[in-house]
């Protein structure tokens, strides 16, 4: 189950890391309800290139430290997208309508990585 979801989690970050790298645009206007500007742009085309690489790393591997190595990235990456979600959401005068829901997909995605965190035991190197 844990290699599912780890896998399921991978994906979306490099699908959502590809739609950022190549039309900032589209994603900034239905999370923020604003373009991307000035410095922005750049920015969201960095974090969009840093999505593939989370989501590469975090693909499944057979070794299993390799595993566990990778739920902790996704862990550690989606409870900080909440959080950040979370505060624009609280904070901004104005936001895109996939705010809101982004930040509850990250929650559910976070949940089910907690459980398979704390149900499976750590492997070492």
């Amino acid at each position: 189950m844990q290699r599912y979801v780890v896998k399921a989690a991978a994906w979306l970050e490099i699908v959502v890391g590809v739609i950022l790298a190549t039309l900032p645009d589209i994603p900034c206007l239905l999370v923020f309800g604003a373009k991307p500007e000035s410095v922005g742009r750049p920015l969201a085309l960095w974090v969009g290139v840093a999505l593939i690489a989370l989501g590469i790393a975090c693909l499944p591997s057979k070794v299993a430290y390799l595993q566990h190595r990778a739920l902790l990235g996704l862990l550690s990456f989606n409870i900080g997208i909440v959080v950040l979600l979370a505060w624009v959401g609280m904070k901004a005068t104005t936001h895109g309508f996939l705010l809101w829901p982004g930040a509850i997909l990250h929650c559910l995605i976070f949940v089910a990585l907690l459980w398979q965190f704390l149900t499976c035991s750590s492997p070492s190197p």
